[in-house]
């Protein structure tokens, strides 16, 4: 991958992880609302102002950043942010020291969570006000420090705790009793009544989250089969799709054929013939070369930035990213396919 689709540096992606939304510095004392955005625990305060009085027409207040209502006692305190800030805060200084790029690359690029700045302000300018020199971000792949691998670990953890719809899942999957995990039903199952919410034609499942605004990860484990010989001497291009991984608008049609394509309002990558391809239209694009699909892809979504990107879950190198022209315009979801019974899909339970 060229370094501009890897997005910005490694210093920017942290600064915007430790970055409060609403004062665009570092958080101070985080506070983790209901719909899982974080705030300092002041900013929130002062933006919501003095709490109503107690009755039955009282409204809770909403986030500043999708809206959702959030009780105010359903506040509490982001102990694992706090601590991430400090982690994050230590290797910003650390890439500043001189002789600080000379490490060994470990890995590729991060995606990360929270919100974008609701009022547009640059936020390295609100960095500069503390004194900690900077200098040019990290964009090659080789510009990794050695301590690397203990930001990728802070910020792999920081993913979305999804569970899946089964109201919308076709009613040849079946959906496991924990709503994580996703596969083609044995013959027997009993098939469930059809309904408006549910794909009859896609062999799909959505995820019963929804996001409108904001940064979300989640991450996806498959059960790629081992393959039994070699596969050169199939045709790859028409050989049926195994499974699908990605997100999808709540717009995409549920009933007849659904071309998975952005401009169905669908973010996929398809593991096919043992190899992955981005769902690009017209024709879709071949990820992995020579090489397997990974065992777990994680897919992060920026709603504001129209970005749909999708990684390796264990190295987290970028795989490939879907980029719209503007924000995605409608409530996003994710989206788990398959076809084949040697290819149950699952969430991987988050911690963010």
């Amino acid at each position: 991958m060229e370094a501009s689709e890897l997005g910005p540096g490694l210093v920017e992606r942290l600064e915007q992880l430790a970055t409060c939304p609403l004062c665009g510095g570092p958080f101070e004392d985080p506070v983790l609302l209901a719909c899982e955005h974080s705030f300092c625990r002041a900013c929130l305060a002062r933006c919501w102002g003095a709490p109503e009085a107690p009755g039955p027409e009282a409204t809770p207040p909403a986030c500043p950043c999708c809206g959702r209502p959030c009780p105010r006692r359903s506040l509490r305190s982001n102990v694992r942010l706090a601590v991430e800030v400090r982690i994050s805060r230590g290797l910003r200084e650390k890439l500043a020291e001189p002789g600080a790029l000379s490490g060994k690359r470990r890995g590729g690029r991060i995606p990360t969570m929270g919100c974008l700045d609701p009022h547009g302000e640059d936020i390295r300018k609100t960095w500069r006000r503390f004194d900690v020199p900077t200098r040019k971000a990290c964009n090659s792949e080789e510009d990794l420090p050695e301590d690397y691998p203990v930001v990728k670990n802070m910020l792999h953890r920081l993913t979305a705790d999804l569970t899946l719809d089964p109201r919308t899942a076709h009613r040849r999957l079946l959906v496991s009793t924990d709503r994580r995990g996703v596969s083609l039903a044995p013959p027997g199952v009993p098939a469930p009544l059809d309904g408006p919410a549910r794909f009859d034609h896609l062999p799909a499942v959505l995820g019963a989250q929804g996001f409108a605004a904001g940064r979300h990860c989640w991450e996806v484990e498959t059960a790629e089969a081992a393959s039994g010989g070699d596969s050169a001497g199939e045709d790859e291009d028409a050989g049926e799709s195994r499974y699908a991984v990605g997100a999808a608008g709540e717009s995409v049609p549920r009933k007849g054929l659904v071309r998975l394509c952005p401009a169905e309002a669908v973010w996929a990558v398809e593991g096919r013939g043992g190899r992955l391809w981005a769902l690009t239209a017209p024709e879709p694009t071949l990820l992995s070369g020579a090489g397997p699909p990974p065992r777990r892809i994680r897919v992060d979504l920026d709603w504001e930035r129209g970005r749909v990107a999708f990684y390796d879950g264990r190295s987290l190198d970028l795989l490939f990213a879907f980029q719209a022209p503007g924000p995605l315009g409608e409530r996003v979801f994710p989206l788990l396919c398959t076809s084949d019974p040697r290819a149950p899909l699952r969430f991987v339970p988050g911690e963010g």
